[in-house]
């Protein structure tokens, strides 16, 4: 048995093929058809003590700017409720990606250490996304999946500490179920996350500023290294706040979002 598994396991290590074809460490991003990048904007609220967020328009804006510029066609639904968001997310994972090369999705909301809000209730990350997997979305198997959180995650402040210097395939394969994700939020679990009301979040918009500039020539990773870098350095809130946004990749390949 032991030598079995072992051939099994040389023979997956000598594919270089993946399920779109080509560069075993690329996706293939060449599909006919424009991907979808889907924009849930949440400004108002019926939840008692949650406040308008002002400066989401922004957000809003400036996403759908910047994936026009990358190639995808952009849909926005704004203040749904929950069973309005279920209903949404059903439809557009009903919908052939066959001919797309990834999915994106951002997400503009408030948020706890429980999840995201709708415009009543809230939902969790993990329930947003397993619309998209393999199981549930199967034209997109094998693709890109990419979803960018504004929200808090948390009520604490992270005010920063001081450092001493500043450092300068044709052929199908079986996939995991969860393979080909990524989530890139503004903040990790537990913080604050910042919007300012007349020019938008500090993540959206550096993410977007970074995605216009070096799209054509980074990989999706590197682009969301220097986001963080770019939030981390460049922005501070009026009482010494602080952002470090964080990502996390079950991506199995490089994503080129330019080459659309």
């Amino acid at each position: 048995m032991a030598e079995q598994l072992h051939e099994t396991w040389n023979k997956a290590d000598d594919d270089s093929t993946n399920v779109n074809g080509g560069d075993q460490y690329c996706y293939k991003m060449d599909y006919p058809e424009k991907s979808l990048c889907l924009i849930l904007n949440m400004e108002r609220f019926d939840i008692q003590g949650f406040d308008r967020r002002n400066g989401t328009h922004k957000d809003k804006n400036t996403l759908k700017k910047t994936f026009k510029k990358l190639g995808f066609e952009v849909r926005i639904e704004e203040d749904l409720l929950y069973t309005q968001v279920q209903n949404v997310l059903q439809k557009v994972a009903a919908e052939d990606h066959s001919k797309r090369s990834c999915f994106a999705c951002a997400v503009l909301s408030h948020g706890n250490e429980n999840g995201i809000f709708a415009r009543d209730q809230n939902f969790t990350l993990n329930w947003l996304v397993d619309f998209f997997n393999k199981r549930n979305c199967k034209s997109l198997a094998g693709k890109p999946k990419l979803f960018f959180i504004q929200a808090c995650r948390g009520g604490e402040y992270d005010f920063g500490i001081e450092t001493d210097s500043g450092s300068d395939g044709s052929s199908a394969i079986e996939i995991p179920n969860e393979a080909d994700f990524l989530y890139a939020y503004s903040t990790p679990p537990g913080y604050f996350a910042w919007r300012n009301s007349v020019d938008g979040s500090w993540f959206i918009q550096s993410l977007c500023k970074v995605l216009l500039e070096h799209g054509n020539k980074l990989e999706l990773l590197q682009i969301l290294t220097q986001v963080n870098h770019k939030v981390a350095i460049e922005y501070e809130s009026s009482i010494g706040g602080k952002e470090m946004p964080c990502f996390a990749s079950m991506l199995t390949k490089n994503v080129y979002l330019a080459a659309q």
